[in-house]
């Protein structure tokens, strides 16, 4: 198989990193899904169940072997030391800084095993801003301006059916390791992979990102109905037309958004689908510019839907270079979306702006062994 022989220490939960890691075990990639104790995965408990454990669970993790191990203590970090000099891949999905308190950051593996590929996945990436935010889907899809093109003037945004952030996480992080495994076989070494999944958000917006950088107007459109009733997990009209996400399914999180709104009163009735038209009725007291004050520095997982144009100008965005410029001979400059992996030891670069028609056939011809003679056979002909 296509990764016979690479093994991954997997210490990602919930979606996106066992989404990732799913596809390179379904390539032949030995996967070991290091697990805590007694509990394990969340996603193992979270239901629908399918018998003893939970569907979702059990939909992105095959192929795949756990062991349990408690990092937090010596002997497991020495034991996870030993397993790291044998591994071709790690992939973690903790908030930055995790790796490092628990002294197994990047720095740390690469002195036991140069050739190690080193994969944070994360909800905002290594750096910016917002680096330290909690997060889930719903956040990332209204920040990276996805939500906004769910619907119109009259509609609130619709929560999808689709986690669309955490499998197009996956996916990108399942494509930065293999490219860093393919540039391993060139240069022998390892690199440290930072895929956000912010940053996968904002990488599909090319087709209306394309209409924007031209001055079109591709926000709104029509929404079918809400596709929630949790009043912790749903998106609420403001004061001034606008909307925000609350993304809190943790307890800690709903807690920490009802003392910010001075409701402690909710706190026991997170999952009291009456509560929806009260959380509404709470947000549009207040303008989206002053929820965003409220909330700042405030680990609730609630942000604001962003338009496109937010979208672009918003610090974290910029700082995680989402957007680039490449010159076209025949365009002009052209804004284009960035890259949303970033390697540490062989970066993507905007080398050259999208071809013209046949721009390149003499050129890939005659590496093929053809003489200016031959092409222009193969012109008249028609064949190229």
């Amino acid at each position: 198989m296509a990764l016979t022989g690479i093994r991954v220490l997997d210490l990602s939960r919930l979606l996106p990193g066992p989404f990732c890691s799913m596809i390179l075990a379904d390539f032949g990639a030995e996967v070991i899904k290091i697990e805590e104790p007694v509990r394990g995965d969340y996603m193992r408990s979270i239901p629908p169940l399918a018998r003893q454990e939970g569907a979702v669970f059990l939909a992105v993790n095959r192929n795949k072997k756990s062991l349990t191990l408690n990092l937090k203590t010596e002997a497991g970090r020495r034991i996870f030391m030993q397993l790291a000099r044998t591994a071709d891949v790690l992939l973690e999905g903790f908030r930055p800084g995790v790796m490092a308190r628990l002294g197994l950051d990047y720095a740390a593996l690469r002195e036991v095993n140069p050739r190690l590929v080193y994969c944070s996945l994360s909800g905002y990436g290594q750096a910016g801003p917002y680096r330290q935010r909690a997060g889930h889907d719903l956040n990332y899809i209204a920040l990276g301006g996805v939500l906004s093109l769910l619907g119109g003037e009259d509609c609130p945004p619709t929560v999808p059916g689709v986690q669309l952030a955490d499998l197009c996480g996956g996916l990108w992080a399942a494509l930065a390791i293999t490219l860093a495994l393919l540039a391993r076989e060139r240069t022998g070494v390892g690199q440290y992979l930072d895929v956000a999944m912010l940053d996968s958000v904002v990488s599909l917006l090319t087709v209306p990102a394309a209409v924007h950088f031209l001055g079109g107007n591709v926000d709104g459109g029509p929404r079918p109905a809400p596709a929630t009733g949790q009043a912790n997990y749903n998106v609420y009209r403001t004061r001034d037309g606008r909307y925000m996400t609350l993304g809190a399914l943790e307890v800690k999180f709903w807690r920490a958004f009802c003392q910010a709104v001075g409701r402690e009163d909710w706190i026991e009735r997170q999952d009291d689908d009456r509560l929806v038209g009260e959380v509404q009725a709470l947000f549009a007291t207040r303008t989206l510019a002053e929820w965003e004050e409220l909330f700042t520095g405030q680990d609730v997982c609630c942000e604001p839907v962003h338009t496109l144009e937010e979208v672009f100008a918003d610090p974290q965005v910029q700082a995680r270079g989402m957007l680039v410029e490449v010159e076209h001979p025949l365009e002009g400059g052209l804004k284009q979306l960035g890259m949303p992996i970033k390697l540490s030891g062989t970066p993507g670069t905007v080398r050259t702006p999208p071809p013209r028609l046949g721009e390149h056939t003499e050129e890939l011809l005659r590496a093929l062994g053809y003489n200016a003679e031959a092409i222009a056979d193969l012109r008249e002909q028609g064949v190229v």
